[in-house]
């Protein structure tokens, strides 16, 4: 890889060779960063870039996430050619890092971009565990005169003691308590990029079987509503988790029966106590 284009006299470090990963101490967004990278020298496919701290990365939809110091920042880099069937490339990432955190125990996927973890449940009771935030997803393509030259994959994973809980139901539990000592940012980045190659060679029955294995709210009622346009939205509408559609889309069946196609941008998914119920 030459470094003669090298964007904004980037001071990177590899770290690992095949496929390459690159850190940088301090970067404002990895995907930005990343994209310039790929026009300016073209590196190799699954090529990743990491920082120590991100301050001004993005979420979805339009979400900022400034990680700490030994939170995971990555971004990689995802040429065509690979991963483009039914199923989108978002989804093949999160089969990579649940794949990556496997040995942590309760990671879910919650559809279509996060990463979860269900930390508890009262003992005899009927309610669901509570769930706290991991991380997130942000996948955006790279165009070239137009055209789409690829993909560039963002992950954030809070891994730090210092961060404040992420949660979405009460009860969570600081995100640093359930990791092992020896995940790192370094680590679970070279986890990721080797199970995302893995995945992507072995095809779309390996990822469906992990994604819907750790699906979270599956079987239950959620609460959801749908993006109608740049400003307007469905309102709040009810289903029953049900699994993944053959196109990737999360399936849920409405009160009156019919199944429902949730699309990508589904927003305020949560879960409610029954059917009828309005805020649950």
């Amino acid at each position: 890889m030459e470094s003669g284009a090298r964007p904004e006299s980037l001071r990177l470090r590899q770290v690992y060779r095949d496929p390459p990963g690159l850190f940088a101490r301090e970067l404002p967004s990895t995907n930005d960063t990343l994209k310039k990278l790929v026009l300016a020298e073209e590196p190799e496919p699954f090529t990743s870039l990491l920082c120590g701290r991100q301050t001004r990365g993005r979420g979805r939809p339009g979400n900022t996430w400034s990680s700490a110091h030994g939170d995971l920042a990555m971004s990689l880099w995802l040429p065509s050619g690979g991963g483009e069937g039914p199923l989108p490339l978002s989804l093949f990432v999160a089969g990579a890092c649940l794949e990556a955190l496997s040995d942590v125990p309760g990671v879910r996927w919650k559809y279509p971009n996060d990463l979860c973890r269900e930390l508890s449940k009262v003992p005899g009771g009927d309610e669901a565990p509570s769930v706290g935030k991991l991380g997130g997803i942000l996948v955006e393509p790279l165009r070239r005169e137009g055209l789409i030259r690829g993909h560039v994959a963002g992950i954030g994973i809070n891994l730090t003691a210092d961060r404040p809980s992420v949660s979405l139901a009460e009860g969570a539990l600081p995100m640093a308590t359930l990791f092992p000592s020896s995940l790192t940012p370094l680590s679970l980045s070279r986890r990721i990029v080797l199970a995302l190659r893995s995945l992507l060679a072995r095809g779309e029955g390996a990822l469906r079987e992990s994604l819907d294995r750790h699906l979270l709210w599956r079987g239950r009622w959620v609460a959801y509503t749908i993006e109608t346009g740049e400003t307007g939205s469905s309102g709040l509408l009810l289903g029953r988790i049900e699994g993944l559609s053959e196109a990737g889309h999360l399936q849920v069946r409405a009160p009156d029966g019919e199944l429902r196609l949730l699309p990508p941008h589904v927003r305020t998914l949560r879960p409610v106590e029954k059917s009828g119920g309005g805020d649950g």
